[in-house]
């Protein structure tokens, strides 16, 4: 009897989900990732390793910190991978003894970071034969933009080939924007409250330019700032914490309009 395929899933477990908070208000990426980590993790079961994954966005998209939630996700759903946890430029990894590299991160995960600039197809070749010839499930996320990725993948069909699942990291909104740097702020004991938010808008937009759409990198500095600001304590801070209410509901300290002034 023929083998029904079985279909990924569109949505993640509310314990896999807080994984990736910063990325789960972007449209569409929920369902990426829900797939990428059936398709990632199905092979495994049927003994086969892993399949591997590409991870495509601008600079400063939060790509490595997307893939080590990606680990993160797998190793509480499967177990693995149980390994040492890798990272190297594409640029490095021309000049290195690949099957002594794979070694070192053996039932773990190897991330290939600008992986554009892997430069020949010799590197490209050697490191799909080490994979071929691997028992050790070696998981290997690589990173780029739509660019560099078309490039890595070109080098060489069979080495593209290994590579089955894919997340586009699409261009932020304002809003997107704005609900990671609450992700973010939360994570710091902070919240952003109504005005803040406002100026937050204000200081985001400030910082667009045409050729180069803002990132969640420079989302994080605007927020930084803020906590810097509302953390210089004199005299007249002092008394002005100990007679406002600066605690919201959930305990954390309210970042103020002023706080996110340029």
């Amino acid at each position: 009897e023929e083998e029904v395929p079985e279909e990924a899933p569109k949505k993640l477990t509310p314990e896999i989900k807080k994984l990736f908070t910063y990325f789960m208000p972007v449209n569409g990426m929920e369902e990426q990732v829900a797939k990428a980590l059936f398709g990632c993790s199905r092979p495994l079961k049927k003994g086969n390793g892993f399949g591997h994954i590409l991870i495509q966005g601008i600079r400063g998209s939060g790509k490595t910190v997307l893939a080590t939630n990606l680990i993160k996700a797998l190793q509480k759903e499967t177990g693995r991978p149980n390994g040492r946890i890798g990272k190297i430029e594409g640029k490095s990894l021309n000049q290195k003894d690949i099957a002594m590299l794979l070694r070192k991160v053996a039932g773990g995960c190897l991330i290939i970071d600008g992986a554009g600039m892997l430069d020949s197809r010799e590197t490209s070749v050697r490191l799909s034969l080490c994979l071929e010839s691997d028992a050790s499930d070696i998981l290997i996320i690589m990173e780029d933009t739509k660019e560099g990725l078309r490039k890595a993948l070109g080098r060489d069909e069979k080495f593209a080939e290994r590579f089955k699942e894919k997340i586009v990291i699409p261009i932020f909104t304002s809003d997107e924007l704005v609900a990671f740097a609450k992700v973010y702020a939360n994570e710091l004991g902070y919240d952003i409250d109504e005005m803040a938010t406002l100026a937050l808008y204000n200081r985001i937009s400030n910082i667009q330019r045409l050729d180069e759409p803002t990132n969640l990198t420079e989302v994080k500095e605007i927020v930084d700032e803020a906590v810097a600001r509302a953390e210089k304590v004199g005299f007249k801070k002092m008394f002005d914490i100990i007679t406002s209410r600066r605690y919201t509901e959930d305990d954390y300290i309210a970042l103020r309009e002023k706080d996110f002034d340029e």
